[in-house]
């Protein structure tokens, strides 16, 4: 008996579906891989596993590479701030439009709506504290704003995915405060 196979046809590219779930999850762990490794690991060839990454950048599916650095290690002494928001909505005015303004700052690295007792999260890029207390500020400024609570980030164990290895490994102590 035959087993059926199902395929997405992705800007013009065709892979069954499993293939296209291997490809990006593949491309999420190690976005450094080869087409060619990548292609053995999924069983594809390599001319269509570049097409359909050319193909997934075009249209946004994939958004971005981006290094993990471990800060903590690298001993820059900036901090990062996690800071909840809250906002009042008003007559024409959407968590969309408010979250439009406030991913324009630079300072912000994240930013993200939430269910429960604020309405947004963010979290900061590494900045001085004085930086984060400016920004903060400006924040705070914004009419729709009700209120922020802030969150210093004092120590980042799993990111993404990632386990940093514990610091006392590094033969450094973490740096509460400068």
């Amino acid at each position: 008996m035959l087993k059926a196979t199902s395929y997405v046809v992705f800007g013009g590219i065709k892979m069954n579906i499993e293939q296209k779930k291997e490809l990006l999850a593949i491309l999420a762990q190690d976005a450094r891989l080869a087409p060619k490794t990548i292609a053995n690991m999924i069983e594809a060839n390599e001319e269509e596993v570049v097409a359909q990454i050319a193909a997934y950048e075009k249209d946004n599916v994939i958004a971005g590479y981006h290094t993990m650095i471990n800060w903590d290690v690298a001993d820059d002494n900036l901090l990062s701030a996690m800071v909840e928001v809250n906002v009042d909505l008003h007559h024409g005015v959407s968590y969309q439009d408010i979250a439009e303004t406030i991913y324009q700052y630079d300072q912000v690295e994240s930013l993200y709506l939430m269910s429960g007792t604020y309405d947004f999260l963010l979290l900061t890029k590494r900045l001085t504290m004085v930086d984060i207390s400016k920004f903060i500020s400006k924040l705070a400024a914004i009419d729709e704003v009700s209120a922020t609570t802030t969150h210093i980030v004092m120590n980042r164990y799993k990111e993404q995915g990632v386990v940093y290895k514990d610091i006392k490994e590094y033969g450094g102590r973490m740096v509460i405060s400068q």
